[in-house]
């Protein structure tokens, strides 16, 4: 494991000018601190960070960066203000509207102590460039990522998934089109390899134009229900990435004329309110337990404590969207 002594040696500099760097306290000059932080990213060194007490410019103050509103952010953020409000934390919120530039801008503010860590719900840069931020303080996501130095508080979207499909077969839906999020990331990666597991298990059918990739959700759920609708062979019930999007696919649906669930039946993932609004089967995957232990990882890292993370479970959310399916709820 890397230590202070390492990070002084490849910086030629003294260990006491490494902890100055580190908390902060006492005067460094410009060329030591950047042999230090140069040296520090090379041997990916994330420092004991108990050492920035109060004495040593704590801000108890935690950023938190998100693109824009998108539909888990109201119960993500409300939990993890809430749970901050708790250990006498305040949360700072950063609209990066998906600019790498700003997001940059955020992060640094952990290398100016304007910010004790972070905490990213959608990212802009590769994780190449966020992660050496780490040295600042710490950092977490809710992105799958497998790191040492970054902190994920995702969930197995694999299971969620297959058992949102296997609900959707029990009541009788043999047809399923599939909307999903970016193909790079890695909760999408796992979706599609429950489709290709569910679809294996069940040999049933799967038609190329039945499987969507939704990069923006904005107004897309519309856009998708117009696919829908011009399909040749449509299937009988759509499984969404969101409920967001979701919402908007049965909102459109009923402008050109059909009905949910008679004419389609519909689950959604997140368990959100718009969700619980419209009435949509879903998925529920803690969002709100993972909003708290990403800031419990971020506290115990601060400050040196060893709080218990809260259990995260899948749990599906049967509402009217997924009914038994009839010959009633079967004209295509």
């Amino acid at each position: 494991m890397t230590t202070i002594i390492d990070v002084a040696k490849k910086a030629n500099v003294s260990k006491s000018t490494v902890s100055r760097v580190i908390s902060g306290n006492g005067y460094v000059s410009q060329e030591s601190r950047k042999k230090v932080l140069e040296a520090m990213e090379a041997l990916a060194y994330s420092p004991n960070l108990i050492a920035r007490n109060l004495q040593s410019g704590e801000t108890k103050n935690i950023g938190f960066l998100v693109h824009s509103f998108i539909d888990p952010l109201g119960v993500f953020l409300e939990s993890f203000i809430s749970i901050a409000k708790t250990y006498n934390y305040y949360v700072t919120l950063y609209f990066t509207d998906g600019d790498k530039k700003k997001e940059i801008e955020a992060l640094n503010q952990m290398k100016y102590k304007q910010l004790d860590g972070i905490f990213l719900l959608t990212r802009a840069n590769e994780w190449s460039v966020i992660e050496p931020y780490s040295i600042y303080g710490p950092i977490a996501t809710w992105h799958r990522i497998d790191s040492e130095r970054i902190y994920s508080s995702y969930v197995d979207h694999y299971s969620g998934y297959y058992k949102s499909l296997d609900y959707l077969h029990s009541q009788g839906y043999d047809t399923i089109g599939h909307v999903l999020g970016n193909p790079e990331n890695l909760n999408t990666k796992a979706r599609l390899k429950a489709i290709d597991d569910f679809h294996r298990v069940k040999n049933l059918p799967l038609q190329p134009d039945w499987l969507i990739h939704d990069l923006t959700r904005k107004e897309n759920g519309r856009d998708i229900a117009h696919m829908w609708h011009k399909m040749q062979q449509r299937p009988s019930a759509m499984a969404f990435y969101t409920d967001s999007v979701a919402a908007g696919f049965i909102s459109e649906l009923q402008n050109l004329g059909y009905q949910v669930p008679e004419d389609i039946a519909v689950i959604g993932f997140d368990n959100s309110e718009i969700s619980q609004l419209m009435h949509i089967t879903t998925v529920d995957y803690s969002i709100n337990h993972q909003a708290e232990n990403s800031f419990i990882y971020i506290y115990n890292q601060l400050n040196e404590e060893h709080l218990p993370e809260k259990k995260v479970s899948v749990q599906l959310i049967k509402r009217a969207t997924v009914p038994k399916k009839t010959k009633k709820n079967d004209r295509k």
